[in-house]
């Protein structure tokens, strides 16, 4: 019985984790990334490659040449997982903590902020997306990023 043990605990320590990481930072959404071309809208990302525990990432969109809206971000490292923090338009931002972090999706929650309340960012075959929800999934809005060529 120890020996079938021991096997069982072996074979589980070589399995693969299924189950979600909160501490696994995103290196795939490391670039610069665009909206599709679309008429005149559009909105880009930036995020540099995980270092010491920190990503650095920005935002700005608008339509043709007017800036409608800017954010500077960061994705972090704590003892508690990843934290997503934001700073809309230059003010006093908020941080979302994860939820869920894997090889192809990272969520983040924060249910005292008014909106968003769940910020979730998907790794896609094209690119990546991302969606930002108020509670239990309202006010949706999702945009679909491919990588931006300079």
């Amino acid at each position: 019985m120890a020996l079938g043990l021991a096997a069982m605990l072996l074979l589980n320590a070589q399995l693969p984790q299924l189950h979600p990481q909160p501490g696994l930072m995103p290196d795939w959404l490391a670039g610069a990334w665009t909206t599709p071309a679309r008429e005149a809208d559009w909105t880009e990302e930036w995020w540099t490659t995980p270092r010491a525990g920190l990503m650095l990432g920005g935002s700005r969109s608008g339509t043709g040449d007017t800036l409608g809206f800017f954010e500077h971000m960061r994705i972090e490292r704590s003892d508690a997982g990843l934290k997503f923090c934001a700073m809309p338009q230059g003010r006093a931002g908020a941080c979302f903590q994860s939820v869920a972090a894997n090889e192809g999706e990272v969520a983040f929650e924060n249910p005292a902020n008014d909106y968003p309340t769940r910020i979730v960012y998907r790794r896609e075959p094209y690119g990546i997306s991302a969606e930002i929800s108020g509670p239990d999934g309202s006010r949706k809005q999702r945009w679909t990023f491919v990588p931006r060529a300079e």
